[in-house]
């Protein structure tokens, strides 16, 4: 193995990015061919000067790739998203963008809320912008999910803005359709409702997260928890409430479903 090819976008049309232009000044194209990390170094190699810091922000947004991929259980290989060239970083890939600041905080932000494979810059940098003001507005949220996210006006139990901090939220949902009843259960420390539904529509589809029933913290005596979620996965949701403000934890998520078939 010689080189490793990026895939194609996973956005497709939605990122707008055209195969045979080069974007921002880069090299960057979809298919480019990217040196094997694990060949020895060559004299042709590109040199690349950077700092140690720009290094640690291509790792963060590089785990939070890998983190999400597993938990959700993406079938997409985390190295080669790495790779591809985004929309959201002007057409680079993440490999070379993540190095700048604000977009490795745009890679982060992608993952942790569960936004697909690609976004448009702009609705990340107002969405960003959002959060370091402590305002989540609907019609900043509507850049990336319209309106079907925020449950055709049901309100939320929970904040409905952005938080100072992280907080446990718990989401059940009871769907009854096509002769099957599916009940789920979700529990993901996040710092409102609002991404707690974004990171189901994630998992389960925009029209089964309009469903959910969002609250802050457990409530063991619901039904659902009652009938979904056992004992000693009770006890290591309530650890995780507890260590919260822990860095490992931001990643914490449980999802458990049960499907009935009439």
């Amino acid at each position: 193995m010689e080189a490793i090819t990026a895939e194609r976008i996973d956005a497709g049309s939605e990122a707008g990015l055209d195969p045979d232009i080069t974007y921002a000044g880069t090299s960057a194209r979809v298919g480019a061919m990217f040196p094997d990390p694990l060949s020895e170094d060559d004299v042709t190699d590109e040199i690349v000067i950077t700092t140690r810091r720009a290094i640690g922000r291509v790792a963060l947004v590089a785990t939070e790739t890998a983190s999400r991929f597993q938990r959700e259980a993406v079938e997409h290989d985390p190295m080669a998203w790495m790779f591809a060239p985004r929309a959201m970083f002007d057409g680079a890939a993440a490999v070379d963008a993540c190095l700048d600041r604000d977009a490795c905080m745009r890679g982060v932000l992608l993952h942790g809320l569960a936004l697909g494979m690609d976004a448009e810059r702009e609705a990340m940098d107002v969405l960003l912008a959002s959060d370091e003001d402590e305002e989540f507005e609907r019609h900043e949220f509507r850049y990336l999910h319209g309106e079907r996210l925020f449950g055709r006006g049901k309100p939320l139990r929970g904040r409905s803005t952005r938080a100072t901090r992280v907080r446990l939220y718990t989401a059940t949902i009871v769907d009854t359709r096509d002769n099957l009843m599916r009940q789920v259960f979700h529990a993901s420390l996040a710092r409102d409702a609002t991404e707690v539904r974004t990171r189901l529509a994630g998992r389960f589809g925009p029209d089964v997260a309009d469903l959910a029933d969002i609250r802050l913290g457990i409530h063991i005596a619901s039904p659902p928890v009652v009938a979904l979620v056992p004992e000693p996965v009770l006890e290591l949701i309530r650890r995780m409430e507890r260590d919260c403000a822990k860095p490992h934890a931001r990643s914490f998520a449980v999802d458990i479903e049960m499907g009935i078939q009439a």
